[in-house]
C-alpha cells in the first residue's frame, strides 16, 4: 500500500525558508510557491474527509484491477472551504506572477463549477480546455488553479484512506506493494511528478504532487510508457550535485527527475527538490523531452 508524507506542508515550507538561503536566485518562484502551500495548509488544517462511500473491500478491489482509489464523485467538499482557497490563489497568482484574472472571475465558481474542476483534474483534461476557452482565462492558469484548490483536500481523502486500508487489514498481514508497481498514482491516477532512491536499499518511489502519495515503483522503468529496455533509458545530471537527476525516456520522449537519498544529507520533501531543481526541466525540455505530473505557471 501507498505511504503518505508526515507533515507535507510544514517539511515543504520550512525547507522553502532554507532554499531561498541557500539559492537566492530562486527567491521570487520560492515566493509564489510558499505563498502557495501557506494558503494550501491552512485550507486543510480542519478539513475532514467523508470517507462513507469508500469501503475498504471495494478500494482494494479498485487497485487490484488497476483503478486509482478516488474518484470525483468521491470527493465531498465544503464550498466555502473551496471558495477561500480559489479566491485567495487567484489573488496570489496576480501578486507574485502578474497573471490577468478577468474581473469577478475569483468569485464567480459556485459548487457545480468545482465538481466539474475536480473531474477535469482527475479525469478529462479536455473539461478544463472548455471551461478555460468560455471563462477566457489561460489554460494553464486554470489547471493551476483547479490542482492547487483541490490538493489539499485531495491530500486529506489521501491520508486518511491510507489510514482506513490499514486498520482494516487482519492482525499481523502486511500490505503488499508489489501489487501496484504502475506509473500512476494509486490514490488519484494522476502521474508522479518526481521520484526518490531511498537511501538504504535503493528502492525506487513516485510522487504524486496533486494527492502527495508516495508509491513504489520498479528500479529499472519509464512510468509514462513502461518501457523497461536498457538502451533506450538513461538520466544525466549536473556536476556537482549527483543527489539530484533527470531520468530520460528515449521512446516516449518523457522525463521524469530523481532525488537521490543515498546521495543526501537532510530530509527531502519532493515537491520542494522538484522547485530546487528547475535548471534541470529547462535542459530536458531544451532537448526535447516532456515532463509528467503538474505545470508551473510560466
Amino acid at each position: 500500500m501507498e505511504k503518505i508524507l508526515e507533515d507535507f506542508y510544514g517539511l515543504a515550507i520550512g525547507q522553502i525558508t532554507e532554499l531561498k538561503a541557500a539559492k537566492p536566485e530562486l527567491n521570487e518562484i520560492l515566493e509564489f510557491y510558499g505563498s502557495t502551500l501557506s494558503a494550501q495548509s491552512e485550507a486543510g488544517l480542519s478539513f475532514e474527509p467523508d470517507l462513507s462511500g469508500l469501503e475498504p473491500e471495494v478500494c482494494r478491489s479498485r487497485n487490484s484491477s488497476g483503478l486509482p482509489l478516488l474518484t470525483a464523485e468521491h470527493l465531498l467538499i465544503d464550498q466555502p472551504s473551496l471558495s477561500r482557497l480559489w479566491q485567495a490563489l487567484c489573488r496570489i497568482l496576480q501578486v507574485w506572477r502578474e497573471e490577468t484574472i478577468p474581473d469577478g472571475f475569483e468569485a464567480s465558481f459556485q459548487t457545480d463549477h468545482f465538481t466539474q474542476l475536480a473531474k477535469g483534474a482527475l479525469e478529462d483534461s479536455s473539461i478544463l480546455e472548455n471551461m478555460a476557452s468560455e471563462t477566457g482565462i489561460a489554460y494553464d492558469v486554470l489547471t493551476f488553479l483547479a490542482e492547487q484548490t483541490l490538493s489539499p483536500f485531495v491530500s486529506c481523502y489521501a491520508e486518511k484512506l491510507a489510514a482506513m486500508l490499514k486498520e482494516s487489514l487482519p492482525e499481523g498481514e502486511g500490505t503488499d506493494q508489489k501489487k501496484w508497481l504502475r506509473g500512476y498514482c494509486p490514490t488519484c491516477g494522476r502521474e508522479p511528478l518526481i521520484s526518490k532512491l531511498e537511501a538504504e536499499i535503493g528502492s525506487r518511489w513516485l510522487f504524486c504532487s496533486f494527492c502527495h502519495t508516495e508509491w513504489l515503483f520498479k528500479r529499472l522503468g519509464c512510468p509514462f510508457c513502461e518501457n523497461d529496455e536498457q538502451d533506450s533509458l538513461r538520466y544525466f545530471y549536473v556536476e556537482g550535485d549527483e543527489g539530484h537527476r533527470v531520468d530520460v525516456c528515449d521512446k516516449c520522449k518523457r522525463y521524469i527527475k530523481t532525488v537521490d537519498s543515498r546521495q543526501m544529507y537532510r530530509s527531502q520533501n519532493p515537491y520542494v527538490e522538484h522547485l530546487s531543481t528547475l535548471a534541470l526541466d529547462i535542459v530536458a525540455e531544451k532537448e526535447g523531452f516532456r515532463q509528467g505530473g503538474t505545470t508551473i505557471p510560466a
